[in-house]
């Protein structure tokens, strides 16, 4: 399966809910989950305290986000529904889209950014596909964002920004 990018943008009632995807598969070895996170936050964290350009805008530095325990449950819960039901959606098979999944999950925020992958050994593999995807960086670099949680399932790397 090749790499590819499909950007989709959803707008859902009084919240802007920004979908995007990459295609791949492979799996990272010898890396606990909390390793992952700590390194996602980090490297997330990272790219925004010095800015960027995705693709050819300029996005200047924004604040950081913080560890959001709820966003962290939506992002496994979807990447490990995505690897076990073999599908790679922002929409799941039972209609349901990033928004809807936090908030049964208990996340309170009206608006929410999703990153998914697959293919990546590592958060740097994965971070460098996402940083050089112009629709991704953005969502990474979105200063409406104030709450993160990411999660990895076998293959499948989700990224859940809300506010």
């Amino acid at each position: 399966m090749s790499n590819q990018l499909t950007p989709l943008k959803i707008i859902i009632g009084v919240g802007i809910l920004i979908c995007l995807s990459i295609y791949g598969c492979k799996k990272e070895n010898n890396t606990s989950a909390e390793d992952i996170h700590a390194a996602m936050l980090a490297d997330v964290n990272a790219l925004r305290s010095t800015g960027c350009t995705c693709g050819t805008t300029y996005m200047p530095p924004v604040p950081p986000v913080k560890w959001n325990n709820i966003l962290e449950t939506a992002a496994a819960e979807h990447a490990k529904d995505m690897y076990v039901n073999n599908y790679f959606s922002h929409i799941a098979p039972n209609g349901s889209s990033p928004i809807q999944r936090a908030q049964a999950d208990g996340y309170t925020g009206m608006y929410m950014g999703e990153n998914i992958a697959t293919g990546y050994n590592s958060v740097v593999q994965v971070m460098d596909a996402w940083e050089k995807s112009e629709d991704h960086c953005k969502a990474m670099m979105d200063s409406t964002y104030v709450d993160f949680g990411a999660a990895r399932y076998n293959s499948i790397w989700v990224q859940e920004f809300g506010r």
